[in-house]
């Protein structure tokens, strides 16, 4: 897990900035998932589908979760999914927490473990 530090410049060259760091960081055969509030909504088990297709195309996965003014563009548009937690705004930590939870809950669907129950 890496978390940057806030910017010290403000909108969208804060947003540019970031995602200029995270896209010179990301490997090309990596799958990038951005959670934005426009994204698209899954069930956990839809979701663990979706991690199963993806397990197979990489050995790593990138999360990314932007700062309060959202993601930029470019990483919009390189990332291979685009997932929504959900219409209510929830704090960057919050968000985090809540996603690893879910990707939790996705491994223990496609090891059929109870957990998901």
């Amino acid at each position: 897990m890496l978390e940057l530090p806030a910017s010290r410049l403000q909108g969208a060259l804060a947003k540019r900035e970031e995602a200029k760091w995270v896209l010179e960081n990301l490997g090309e055969k990596e799958v990038l998932w951005a959670l934005d509030e426009r994204g698209q909504q899954y069930s956990s088990v839809e979701l663990s589908k979706r991690l199963e297709a993806e397990q197979m195309r990489t050995h790593r996965l990138c999360l990314v979760i932007g700062g309060d003014e959202g993601l930029d563009a470019s990483l919009l548009e390189r990332a291979n999914l685009v997932l929504s937690l959900g219409r209510i705004t929830l704090p960057h930590r919050m968000a985090r927490l809540v996603m690893v939870e879910q990707l939790y809950r996705c491994f223990c669907i496609l090891k059929a473990e109870p957990y998901h129950k």
